[in-house]
């Protein structure tokens, strides 16, 4: 049975060559527009980048990443002929409620995951001094941070997932590439210093497989935007590191980053997802054939 998500691809202009210059060229105006917003942070900064957290830098790099959004849409757009439907769903309109469930099903296992973590380890959570100091990334979070995750789920599981989609119909080995090539990026995280480098690459590999994965089996972008937009907001604004790469004020502040209890909650919490899926009555709320 062929995939609906996937099958959008075939639509337009989907020569092999206007997907590897379409690749090169979201990459440049990201990073080109990324480069233009460092030198902006760095001229308001005296040419020092700030050691500590602040609003303006965390919604300056919140809003470079409207350049991989943008991008993404217009190469899809001018050079494939496609709208930003056809990266989003095949079904008739796009839905709230899969972006809302996503995004509530996704924050509820992360919680749980933390509440374990900070039970089996009394003291690595530690409430922040200054929660209202916190109010200026809630607000920031609540809008720029969907900017910033739904960039990255338009280029990886939109753009890139449907580009491998025509040379690789097998769903949990596409997942597997897509969660590879999301990883690669997210390798020049400063987290990686503390995780090391292998498991880095599992846990963020895992990540993208999960997003991927779920993409393919909704046959809709929208369960993973939201997932992924109550992921980097939990981390931003509920429970964040020090050297995390989105420089904030949580409300709760981990000392210790531990890469093993990490990795081994998102298994847990990815074959969760995955057997929730395969329910009929996930599959009801969702609303999915």
């Amino acid at each position: 049975m062929q995939n609906l998500f996937l099958a959008q691809a075939q639509t337009g202009k989907n020569e092999w060559w206007r997907y590897l210059m379409g690749i090169l060229l979201i990459v440049i105006v990201w990073q080109g527009g990324a480069f233009a917003f460092s030198v902006v942070m760095a001229i308001s900064t005296g040419g020092e980048m700030p050691k500590q957290a602040s609003p303006t830098m965390f919604a300056l790099m919140l809003a470079s990443f409207a350049f991989l959004l943008i991008g993404t849409w217009l190469v899809n757009r001018w050079m494939h002929g496609r709208s930003v439907k056809s990266l989003t769903t095949p079904f008739e309109r796009v839905s709230w409620k899969r972006i809302l469930l996503g995004a509530l099903l996704w924050l509820v296992a992360t919680t749980i995951a933390s509440i374990v973590e900070a039970l089996l380890y009394p003291g690595r959570y530690v409430a922040n001094p200054n929660p209202v100091g916190v109010l200026p990334y809630l607000l920031i979070g609540l809008v720029l941070l969907p900017l910033q995750t739904s960039a990255e789920e338009y280029f990886f599981r939109g753009y890139l997932l449907q580009a491998t989609g025509r040379l690789l119909q097998q769903p949990v080995l596409l997942a597997v590439l897509n969660g590879l090539l999301f990883a690669l990026p997210h390798l020049a995280n400063p987290e990686v210093d503390v995780m090391g480098f292998s498991l880095s690459v599992l846990f963020y590999a895992l990540m993208g497989f999960i997003f991927a994965y779920v993409t393919l089996k909704t046959q809709t972008l929208e369960v993973a935007l939201g997932m992924h937009a109550a992921n980097n907001f939990f981390t931003g604004v509920f429970a964040n590191y020090q050297t995390s790469a989105l420089q904030t004020e949580s409300f709760f502040l981990i000392q210790t980053l531990d890469p093993v209890y990490g990795l081994i909650s998102l298994v847990v919490v990815v074959v969760l997802f995955i057997a929730l899926l395969s329910t009929d009555w996930m599959k009801k709320w969702l609303e999915l054939a």
